[in-house]
C-alpha cells in the first residue's frame, strides 16, 4: 500500500534497491474533525503549565521543579516505550554521588535524555540542530564504539521497522540522501504559524517519526522535542507538554496511528490521539504538582521553628526536587556549608519525619524522601 507521501529507491546492503518513505507536509485538518481533543489538550496543558509557573516558594520559582521531576519522569517513561527498564527511582539513585543502578547503562541514557531537556529548555534553539544535539547526548557516552560513534550524526544507513503491510515485511523510513531536505520541510513546518499550536506540533511529531533522521533514539528525540518547541515558540510559558506517560502506557495505539496516518492520509486521527496523549499526561502532572505542593507546605510547617538561618530552610526545596541523596550531593547541589552541618541539617530532616536512610550508615548514607518519590514513580516507593 502506497498511502500518503512518496517512497524513494535507496541502494541497501548487498546491492538491493529499498523503497523509503518521505513524508508530505502534512495538512492541517479541519477543526471540526479535532476540535474536542484541541479544548481538552489545550486546557489540561495550559493549567499545568499555569501550575508550574505558580510553584513558588517565597514567591520565587522551586528550582529544578521541571528539570529534575517532571522531565525526568518522561525520560523514564519515553524510553520505557523503547525498552528501557530504568525506573524513576533507579534514576534518582544512579544520579547520586552513588552513581548506581540495576542497569548502569540503561540508567546513563534515561538521564541523557532528561540532560538534554535541561540543556535546551531556556535556549531558542534550532529544532533541526537540537535534534543532533539531544541524539549526541543520549549516545556519546555508549560503551559499543559503533554506536557512539553515530552520536550526534545524521543516519548513514536507511533504518527500518517491522510492518506486515510492507513489502518483504520491512517498512523503510526517508532515506539518508534525502534527511537534510526533508527535515528542512519539517523544521519550516514546524516554526511556521497558523491554526492551534498543539495540532501544528502534533503533525510535525507524526512528520518527524516517518523522516526518522538519527540512527537510533528516533523516538526519544522526537518526543522530547515537542515541549521543548511549544515553550521555544511562546506557546507554554514552561516546556511542559510532555507525552512518554500516555506513549508508553499506550505503545500500540501510538505506533498503529503513525501508520495509519501514512496509509490512509488521515491524520486528524492522529491529532486528536496525541493530542489525548498529552491532555493524559498534563492531568496526571497537575494532580502530582498539587500533591508536591501540599508536601511542601507541611514540610515548611515542621520546620518553621528552626532558627532562620538553618540549612534546614535551604535543604527542605532542594530536597523536594532532589529526593534522592547523599551529604555529598546536597553539598554540591546547595553550595554552603561544611561535611559536618549539612549531615546535622539532614539529620533534623530525618529526625522531624520527612526523609529517612535508605542505605546501611556511612560518609555515603543514602537518604530519600519516599512520600516525593511515590508520586512519580508507581512501580517502586522506596530507594533501595
Amino acid at each position: 500500500m502506497m498511502g500518503f507521501g512518496f517512497h524513494e529507491a535507496d541502494e541497501g546492503g548487498g546491492g538491493r534497491l529499498l523503497s523509503c518513505y518521505r513524508p508530505p507536509v502534512p495538512p492541517l485538518p479541519s477543526l471540526d474533525d479535532v476540535w474536542p481533543a484541541v479544548e481538552h489538550a489545550t486546557a489540561a496543558v495550559g493549567a499545568f503549565d499555569r501550575a508550574l509557573s505558580g510553584f513558588r516558594i517565597s514567591g520565587r520559582p522551586v528550582p529544578g521543579t521541571i528539570g529534575r521531576l517532571f522531565a525526568r519522569l518522561d525520560a523514564v517513561h519515553s524510553s520505557g516505550a523503547e525498552g528501557a527498564t530504568t525506573t524513576f527511582t533507579d534514576l534518582l539513585e544512579y544520579e547520586t554521588s552513588l552513581n548506581r543502578a540495576p542497569d548502569p547503562q540503561d540508567a546513563g541514557q534515561v538521564a541523557a535524555c532528561a540532560d538534554a531537556f535541561e540543556a535546551l529548555q531556556g535556549k531558542a534553539f534550532a529544532p533541526k540542530a537540537a535534534i543532533l544535539e539531544i541524539h549526541r547526548r543520549l549516545f556519546e557516552r555508549v560503551p559499543d564504539p559503533h554506536v557512539s560513534a553515530t552520536a550526534g550524526h545524521w543516519k548513514r544507513y536507511a533504518n527500518c521497522t517491522a510492518d506486515y503491510d510492507s513489502p518483504n515485511g520491512m517498512f523503510f523510513y526517508t532515506r539518508p540522501g534525502s534527511v537534510d531536505a526533508a527535515l528542512d520541510d519539517w523544521e519550516r513546518f514546524t516554526l511556521d504559524t497558523g491554526g492551534p499550536e498543539l495540532v501544528r506540533q502534533a503533525l510535525s511529531h507524526w512528520m518527524f517519526e516517518h523522516i526518522h533522521p538519527v540512527d537510533d533514539g528516533n523516538g526519544r528525540v522526537g518526543r522530547l522535542l515537542v515541549p521543548l518547541v511549544l515553550k521555544r515558540k511562546s506557546a507554554t510559558d514552561n516546556a511542559c507538554c510532555f507525552l512518554g506517560e500516555a506513549v508508553h502506557s499506550n505503545k500500540d495505539l501510538y505506533v498503529d496511528g503513525l501508520k495509519r496516518g501514512r496509509l490512509t492520509g488521515d491524520l486528524a486521527h492522529w491529532t486528536r490521539l496525541l493530542l489525548s496523549f498529552a491532555a493524559q499526561t498534563a492531568e496526571r502532572n497537575l494532580m502530582r504538582l498539587e500533591r508536591l505542593g501540599e508536601i511542601l507546605g507541611r514540610w515548611q510547617a515542621a520546620t518553621a521553628g528552626l532558627r532562620s538561618h538553618s540549612l534546614v530552610h535551604r535543604l527542605v526545596p532542594w530536597v523536594l526536587t532532589r529526593p534522592a541523596f547523599t551529604v555529598r550531593d546536597a553539598l554540591a547541589g546547595i553550595g554552603a556549608g561544611t561535611f559536618a552541618s549539612m549531615n546535622t541539617a539532614i539529620g533534623r530532616l530525618a529526625a522531624l519525619g520527612l526523609i529517612e536512610p535508605a542505605n546501611a550508615a556511612g560518609r555515603e548514607r543514602l537518604f530519600a524522601a519516599p512520600e516525593v518519590i511515590a508520586l512519580f514513580d508507581s512501580a517502586r516507593n522506596t530507594v533501595r
